[in-house]
């Protein structure tokens, strides 16, 4: 019996960052922040009024339990997070914000963490039965080839069921070279109910070129997916689906504070109008409403009200329907 909204599971590490615009080699302290594409997106689902859960794998000391207490009480339900033994690890990342010409910096320290041994066994058959609706990233399936199967194979279960699948293609350059991510994530694609890509993840993976809309055209026809989003940072997102496609200009942030997670709260932006059956226009719009809010805010999540992210979206202008 369904009783829940949305399924998602993958790595959630610790970011590490500079205050401010310090340095790394600068800092004298380091701010922390809980930091998953998936877990992000749960939260904000959650903010947005869905219910969500979160799996992974966690190593059973404080930092695991700091990451899992921090999605729960976000609203996650992590009740199903695997717990390895203590002396495992959760994975870290680096983040030195910047301002151009500068560019940001990311190091990661992910290798071999609790969370890249996630195997499908973490996943039960009861975790599809109970939920409409499963989020996977094209981040899990770079971790490792355990992780790769149980994304493959959590998409089988839950399309055997009738749920719909949504995948964010999310790709890492520092995990994967392009080549290995298409290969791996193609038959994702060919299965996925409604897929986020950003516009250069459309280019250096499957080589499609033009403008917004044919990206998101191209990448629709060639995998038969019946809703596709296309991010472009400042100039918002393209939506296509089988009635076409709708351009949405991105709401300006005045004084932008943190530009990481803004994807992910796209996504649970676009998803929490298009799982109740709301029309492709109205998902766009609480989606890059929800993109925007989340880029003044601190940290990875998205931490808003649906109220909150609706008052925005209501303020922007009509969208062009092509």
């Amino acid at each position: 019996m369904i009783q829940r909204d949305v399924l998602t599971f993958g790595e959630t590490m610790l970011r590490l960052s500079p205050p401010g615009r310090l340095r790394l080699d600068q800092a004298a302290a380091l701010d922390v922040w809980v930091a998953g594409s998936e877990s992000n997106l749960a939260a904000a689902l959650c903010g947005l009024g869905l219910s969500a859960t979160w799996v992974s794998r966690l190593p059973d000391n404080p930092v695991g339990r700091r990451i899992e207490a921090v999605l729960r009480a976000r609203g996650v339900d992590v009740s199903h997070v695997v717990w390895a033994p203590a002396d495992e690890r959760a994975g870290l990342y680096f983040f030195e914000a910047a301002a151009p010409p500068r560019p940001a910096t990311v190091v990661y320290d992910r290798a071999g963490s609790a969370a890249s041994r996630l195997s499908p066994a973490a996943l039960p058959d009861a975790l599809f039965d109970m939920h409409r609706h499963l989020h996977v990233s094209g981040i899990t399936p770079a971790l490792s080839a355990s992780c790769a199967e149980a994304v493959t194979d959590a998409v089988r279960r839950a399309k055997a069921r009738g749920r719909t699948v949504s995948l964010d293609i999310n790709y890492r350059a520092k995990l994967w070279p392009p080549e290995a991510a298409a290969a791996a994530l193609s038959p994702l694609l060919a299965q996925a109910d409604v897929v986020f890509c950003g516009r250069e993840d459309a280019a250096r993976l499957f080589g499609l070129s033009g403008d917004n809309e044919a990206r998101a055209r191209g990448l629709r026809s060639r995998f038969d997916i019946p809703v596709v989003a296309l991010t472009a940072g400042a100039d918002g997102a393209v939506g296509c689906d089988a009635g076409g496609c709708r351009a949405m200009p991105a709401v300006p942030v005045a004084e932008p504070s943190e530009r990481l997670g803004s994807g992910d709260a796209f996504a649970a932006g676009f998803l929490a109008e298009y799982l109740p059956g709301a029309p492709l226009e109205r998902a766009l719009r609480l989606g890059v409403a929800a993109a925007a809010l989340k880029r003044t805010v601190p940290g990875d999540m998205l931490v808003a009200t649906r109220a909150e992210v609706g008052a925005i979206a209501a303020q922007e202008g009509e969208s062009a329907w092509r």
